[in-house]
Parts: C-alpha cells; sequence; structure tokens
C-alpha cells in the first residue's frame, strides 16, 4: 500500500525508525511542529504496537494529595498553599487520615498514588516510613507509587541523607514506585524563570537512576505549554532516553500539559488538542526505550487521551477512587471529574480498537474482574 508524507522531514524519521537509529532534537522539533498528523499518528501507531501490541492499560487506584503545602514557588502552580498567608487552604492530612482515605472505598484496587509538596511538617521519614509499612502490612496486594524526586531532593536535605542511604530506606519500608512530576522541563533556562527552587535537571536524573538501582520503578514527565520551546522539549526527551540508558527502571513517560487558571503563567492560555496528540506521538517515537506512553485522562479529558491511544499512548492511567480528590490539576482549572469507573476505561479503549488490560504500578497485569483475596482485607 502506498503512504503519502507531505512533510519531508517525516520522511526522514520514518527511515530512522526504520533502521533503528535514535531521533534528534531536530526530529524531535520536527515532529512537534508538523501538520502531516496523520503520517505523524501513523508513526507513532506502529512504535506503540511494537512496544504493547493491541493492549491498553488502566490501573485502579487510590490518588491522594496528603499535603499542599509548599515552599517551592513554582510560577506555574496553583496547587500550593501559603500556610500563614492562605490558611483557609490549606491541607494537611495526619497519617491516620492519609490511611482512612485509601480505604473509603474497599480494598479492590492495585496502586496507591500520593502527592504533596514542600511541606516541611509532613515530607518526613518519622512521618512517612510508620505509614508506609502499615500500607504495606495492611494491603499487600497494592503498590505504593509516592513522592516525586523533588519530593525526595527536598527529604534528602532536609534530614542530610545521600540519595542512596533515603532511598534504599524507603525501599525497605515498602516504596515500589517514584512518581514523574517535578521534572517540568529539563533546560537550564527554564527552571530559572519558573522554578528556580526545586530540584536541578540533573539531580531529579540522579535521583530517579539511583532508585532504579534499589529496585524501585518509576515514571517520568514533562509540563508542556508555558515558555519552553520546541527545541527544549526534544531536548528534555532526549535526556530522559540517555537517563534509561544509565540506569534502566522508568516504566512511562506522561505529557503534562499545562493548565493557566490561578497561577503567574496564566497569559500562556491552554495547551491545543494538536498540540496535546503531536505531544504524545513525538514522545513515543523519541523515547524508543520507554515501554509506556501514559495519556492520563485527568489533564488532557478523557476525549483528548481516547484519541491519543491512535498517536502512540497506550496507557490512560488510573481510575481514582470514587471519594478521591485530585487538588493538583484542580485548583488550575482543569474540568475533569476526579472519578473514571473501569468499565468506562474498558469501553473507550475497546471503542479505540484496543484490549483493556488491568495493571498495576510495575504493568504487572490482572483480570478486570480480580478482587484482592479475604487476607488481604485488613478487620
Amino acid at each position: 500500500m502506498t503512504t503519502f508524507v507531505t512533510d519531508p522531514a517525516l520522511r526522514i524519521v520514518e527511515e530512522k525508525v526504520a533502521a533503528g537509529v535514535a531521533l534528534s532534537r531536530d526530529d524531535g522539533v520536527a515532529m512537534l511542529s508538523t501538520g502531516d498528523l496523520h503520517t505523524l499518528g501513523r508513526l507513532a501507531q506502529a512504535a506503540k504496537e511494537r512496544k504493547s501490541g493491541k493492549n491498553v492499560y488502566y490501573v485502579l487506584n487510590r490518588y491522594i494529595n496528603s499535603t499542599n503545602v509548599c515552599y517551592a514557588g513554582c510560577r506555574f502552580c496553583s496547587f500550593a498553599a501559603d500556610e500563614f498567608k492562605e490558611r483557609d487552604r490549606v491541607v494537611r492530612m495526619p497519617s491516620d487520615e492519609v490511611f482512612a482515605k485509601a480505604l473509603e472505598t474497599g480494598t479492590n484496587f492495585n496502586q496507591i498514588h500520593i502527592v504533596g509538596g514542600h511541606d516541611p511538617k509532613q515530607l518526613s521519614l518519622d512521618y512517612w516510613l510508620p505509614l508506609m509499612r502499615r500500607f504495606k502490612e495492611a494491603l499487600p496486594h497494592v503498590q505504593l507509587s509516592l513522592f516525586t524526586a523533588a519530593e525526595l531532593d527536598y527529604m534528602a536535605r532536609r534530614h542530610r541523607l545521600g540519595y542512596d542511604e533515603l532511598l534504599a530506606t524507603l525501599r525497605g519500608a515498602g516504596l515500589d514506585n517514584i512518581n514523574g512530576g517535578g521534572a517540568e522541563v529539563f533546560s537550564e533556562r527554564f527552571r530559572k524563570l519558573v522554578c528556580p527552587n526545586k530540584v536541578d535537571a540533573a539531580h531529579w536524573l540522579e535521583i530517579h537512576e539511583v532508585a532504579h538501582r534499589h529496585g524501585i520503578a518509576s515514571n517520568a514527565t514533562m509540563l508542556y505549554g508555558t515558555i519552553e520551546t520546541f527545541e527544549e522539549r526534544a531536548e528534555h526527551l532526549i535526556m530522559l532516553r540517555e537517563s534509561q540508558k544509565r540506569s534502566p527502571g522508568y516504566n512511562a513517560f506522561i505529557p503534562l500539559a499545562f493548565h493557566p487558571d490561578g497561577n503567574e503563567l496564566s497569559s500562556h492560555g491552554w495547551t491545543s488538542g494538536l498540540d496535546d496528540i503531536r505531544m504524545f506521538a513525538t514522545a513515543r517515537l523519541m523515547l524508543d526505550n520507554f515501554d509506556h506512553i501514559k495519556a492520563y485522562w485527568m489533564i488532557q479529558g478523557l476525549k483528548v487521551c481516547q484519541v491519543a491511544l491512535q498517536f502512540g499512548a497506550d496507557d490512560m492511567d488510573g481510575t481514582h477512587g470514587s471519594t478521591d480528590e485530585e487538588r493538583i490539576y484542580h485548583s488550575a482549572g482543569t474540568s475533569s471529574g476526579q472519578y473514571v469507573d473501569d468499565r468506562e476505561f474498558r469501553r473507550l479503549i475497546e471503542e479505540a480498537g484496543y484490549v483493556p488490560v488491568r495493571r498495576n504500578s510495575t504493568y504487572e497485569t490482572f483480570p478486570h474482574d480480580w478482587v484482592p483475596s479475604s487476607s488481604a482485607v485488613p478487620a
């Protein structure tokens, strides 16, 4: 069958992919700016199917923002609260409340996903180690997907620990996976202007690589849609690809579209649907050593994420518990809800021509009607 390519730069991309040659920064820029969406989608979809066939993954999970107190001061953030100036906005859950929140809707889930901020009263080993052990004892079938590299860097400095010692301690308490947040854009220019108080790119990558060597998996992200250039986006993906070569352990890459409500970068507005699907496809083609590209429905919405399955994505993230309250993107204006029934995930995936597969954080798979044994249910 003859295929028509209207963008000559994508013909070069196609030839490199066929030859197994890693794509360059210029290739990334070409894909992020192309008008030939049909070719881009065809190439990304083929790359996705070489990785995971017809499978598209989802997880039954609980999502908790345990604190929104944060002193990082990132200009894109609408989530963080100043505990002295915005006391009515502060959320800081005691560990008993976090534990109870996770169990509010039962135990039939495979992942606890918790993200907070740079909170000096919560982000400590004294808070987290007992809570992690409590989760592992009560819910042995559930994987703990906790912290971002930014949070871990803050915790390490607070305790005056090296990354190796910190991550060995957390692994011993049951940490299975590190969340991908805090990466933003690795560009030094970007970070100086947007998030100067957050862990830098080199240390973000180092934390993930050390974690992988301790048997802790991780995800990776990029926040796109503000002041970054296409060149900086492409360089970010290349840095992740090189990190995976040095220390394998990244499961998935998740493009995070900027949301503008209530933050200092609001003038940049919302990303477009075309920018979103170009981002998914470019990530799939450039990250040839990542197994999964995640279309997180909470961020781009279910409709764009369903289209993303035709542009290289093979994961729609998690259901969330029916009583969960995601605060990061809802503070910034997302119109997505808080919860999706897993039957809706399966319907959307099947409608896109794929096979829905239930997973956990590290992509072990389960029948869609799997339930934990009675021995895993706490009294």
